[in-house]
């Protein structure tokens, strides 16, 4: 881009680094690094502890808005009273207002992009509304739809419980909670990043107004050369932690009816303490089965220069999935559930292949036939890595988002705001 059109942008989402809760967070920091070395200047919003820092030219604040309960910053247990002062909260809260439309009113940036705001609340959009400054959000869930993040049919696969409700009455909350999140949820843009995820929220009649486009998500292109050493093993990489709806129990009880002891399950993430135990307890011990919590990402890398296959067995809404592009980048083939985006990203027999959702006998056979194919496996590797570089490739979809900042911008200050 040339020199005028360097533009100072700012990204807003619930959680940033260290904190990295979901694909979004990780999303977040790719695109403000991204944004940085292609000379903008770039401030995030975010929650925390109340202060101002400068990382590497990237200006971030920090906000713990009044009344919440924000789980991966407080420990402590929760009252039901807070946790529904906390749910009420979420629609509309003036301490985030307030806060965010006094930074707002400081930084004065070209545009705002909004990605995912539960604890910040819908206020976010007042907020930037009132500055006067173009709105574009990334849709990187379906939680605008459903308070629990997932359709109701797949949390029942999943075994999650409703707290104090059955599926029905979910069913009826969820639909008042649509209601009001699409009358104060109205972008300029919205990003999709894929169309499985558009014509969901285009069908339950979100964005009537806003110009709406799929971009996928990217990744930075590293290649993580895998590694030329010959070895028995057969290395699975799961990277979904201790969650119900990240299916790690299929994967568990698929290898637990697979015969071969070279076949090895790579277990990262964390999660509650109760969903890690229920998992070690169906793992029966199993030395094939191995858990390593969290790690730093630099050694995870060092861990996919080993693995054959990427799983994803997700009992939940996947839409553009990280890990699935990170296996890619590192040219692992992925199994997925064909849920969600997974079948846009993924196709059968090339780079991958997919399985019905919480189908451990599918995934089995599946695991069953690439343990004797590996030079299947290697070409599907490849495949893996050739769909990175032509469909998730940085400069081209960063362009493209520029491209939406700058048309933005440049109209606002074409009407004088």
């Amino acid at each position: 881009m040339e020199r005028y059109f360097k533009m100072k942008i700012c990204l807003i989402n619930f959680a940033y680094p260290p904190y990295e809760i979901g694909g979004s967070t990780i999303y977040t920091k790719i695109l403000a690094e991204s944004l940085k070395r292609r000379g903008h200047e770039v401030i995030i919003i975010t929650t925390g502890k109340s202060f101002f820092k400068d990382s590497q030219g990237i200006k971030i604040y920090r906000i713990y808005p009044f009344g919440v309960w924000i789980p991966f910053l407080r420990r402590n247990k929760i009252s039901l009273m807070g946790r529904l002062r906390t749910f009420v909260l979420n629609f509309w809260n003036p301490d985030s207002y307030f806060k965010i439309k006094k930074i707002l009113e400081k930084e004065k940036p070209d545009v705002v992009h909004i990605h995912e705001i539960p604890y910040l609340s819908l206020s976010v959009y007042s907020a930037v509304k009132r500055a006067h400054i173009p709105i574009i959000v990334t849709i990187h869930s379906i939680n605008l739809i459903f308070p629990m993040n997932n359709l109701p049919e797949l949390d029942e696969i999943a075994g999650i419980r409703y707290p104090l409700m059955n599926s029905f009455v979910y069913k009826m909350i969820s639909k008042a909670y649509s209601k009001i999140n699409k009358m104060i949820a109205k972008p300029e843009v919205v990003i999709f990043p894929t169309k499985a995820i558009k014509d969901i929220y285009e069908k339950e009649g979100f964005f009537k107004n806003s110009k709406k486009e799929v971009i996928y998500n990217f990744l930075e292109d590293k290649k993580n050369k895998k590694s030329d050493e010959k070895k028995k093993t057969f290395d699975i990489i799961f990277t979904g932690g201790y969650q119900l709806h990240k299916g790690g129990q299929t994967i568990i009880r698929a290898v637990k009816e697979i015969k071969d002891n070279n076949i090895r399950i790579h277990f990262f993430g964390e999660g509650r303490k109760k969903i890690k135990d229920y998992f070690k307890k169906i793992a029966e011990n199993d030395k094939r089965i191995i858990f390593y919590g969290n790690i730093k990402n630099e050694k995870l890398e060092e861990f996919r220069k080993e693995m054959d296959v990427g799983i994803v067995p997700s009992i939940y809404f996947e839409n553009c999935s990280m890990s699935i592009l990170e296996n890619f980048r590192s040219e692992i083939p992925v199994v997925a559930t064909n849920i969600g985006g997974n079948p846009e990203l993924i196709k059968e027999g090339y780079n991958g292949y997919l399985f019905n959702v919480g189908d451990k006998r599918q995934l089995k056979e599946i695991l069953n036939k690439l343990m004797k194919n590996k030079k299947i496996l290697k070409k599907m590797g490849k495949n893996a890595y050739r769909d990175f570089v032509k469909k998730f490739n940085e400069k081209k979809i960063i362009e493209k988002i520029e491209k939406i900042y700058k048309k933005l911008s440049l109209h606002n200050k074409k009407e004088g705001k």
